[in-house]
């Protein structure tokens, strides 16, 4: 009797720190603060109308229209790349480092007034906890990206709750979530190309109509800013060359320039001698390799849970989706 009673004050006690971890929060769709202004209407497309002959040259000339920084931070839960194994991901990064970089990532964003003070409580408690939960226990790594369980719900569910009763006071307030992430491979993750067609070499010039679609962004009004996924697109303005490839974007936690679509334009290519000649398109951004961090509720108290996780994250800098090149073939 007295093992089930333990048994039950246990269970009661998980589902009370779940209830305080959450406050009033409830579950809602990927919400996101307010925006920068940006312009109205599209963007005309970021086209270099110099003809590259080297991977170097282009990349060089990437970092500075859409410069990336080795390490990156996303408030809240990111959309990811693909599942990764924490034996994937501690190659690159250290799961305790980790944790310890979201800690002070999550202090920068409460230390800064342009940031709402709903969320800035929401960082503050990803710092410090819930004074009355218990005592911090240690870090909770977890083995892979499908390892997400946080007091009985997935931390994408858990991620994604939001305060929207305005009579309490936490209203505004989301889960305490961060992504933590550095670049694994420069050559791989930094600007890859999402779009690429060729042409036979010694012909005549030819013209390709260029544009990029922005989508499924998400509101602006309660939240982590999140993001959406983009789609080039490369064709004659009929069909598109191999297809639509979209793939998915995260907000910096310092973004300064909202990402929005750009007009279809013609590009011209014009022939380089016996040389093969491409258009191509890059990400203005990199993917990055780390950890999800969440504060989350645990039997006995309150832990820091780090999630092995890999995402592409736009750069904080352009509000280009991604930038267009002419290109010889070696």
């Amino acid at each position: 009797m007295a093992k089930n009673t333990s048994a039950r004050a246990s269970t009661q006690r998980t589902r009370r720190l779940t209830v305080l971890a959450s406050a009033t929060l409830v579950a809602a769709p990927l919400l996101g603060i307010a925006s920068p202004a940006m312009a109205d209407g599209n963007q005309k497309p970021q086209v270099d109308e110099n003809v590259y002959d080297s991977e170097e040259k282009i990349l060089a000339k990437m970092q500075g229209w859409a410069p990336v920084a080795d390490s990156e931070t996303v408030m809240g839960y990111p959309q990811l790349e693909k599942d990764l194994t924490l034996a994937d991901v501690q190659k690159t990064y250290d799961p305790n480092t980790a944790v310890q970089d979201a800690v002070a990532a999550a202090q920068k964003y409460a230390d800064n007034a342009k940031n709402t003070e709903p969320l800035r409580e929401s960082a503050r408690k990803l710092v410090n906890g819930w004074p009355d939960a218990g005592t911090p226990q240690g870090n909770d790594i977890r083995q892979n990206t499908k390892d997400t369980d946080v007091g009985g719900q997935s931390a994408e569910q858990y991620c994604q709750m939001t305060n929207k009763n305005p009579a309490t006071s936490s209203f505004g307030q989301a889960a305490p979530c961060v992504f933590v992430g550095k670049i694994a491979d420069a050559q791989a993750d930094k600007w890859p190309v999402r779009k690429e067609a060729g042409a036979v070499s010694a012909v005549d010039e030819f013209i390709k109509k260029i544009s990029a679609s922005v989508t499924d962004e998400k509101s602006v009004t309660d939240g982590w800013t999140v993001g959406g996924k983009i789609t080039p697109k490369l064709g004659d303005g009929k069909s598109e060359v191999g297809g639509e490839v979209s793939f998915a974007y995260n907000y910096a936690s310092t973004f300064t320039r909202k990402v929005q679509s750009t007009e279809e334009e013609d590009i011209k290519i014009l022939p380089q001698g016996t040389k093969q000649v491409s258009v191509e398109s890059r990400a203005n951004g990199a993917y990055y390799t780390g950890y999800i961090v969440v504060r989350g509720p645990i039997e006995k108290g309150q832990r820091l849970i780090a999630i092995p996780a890999k995402a592409f994250v736009q750069s904080p800098e352009t509000g280009q989706p991604v930038s267009w090149f002419k290109r010889v073939k070696p």
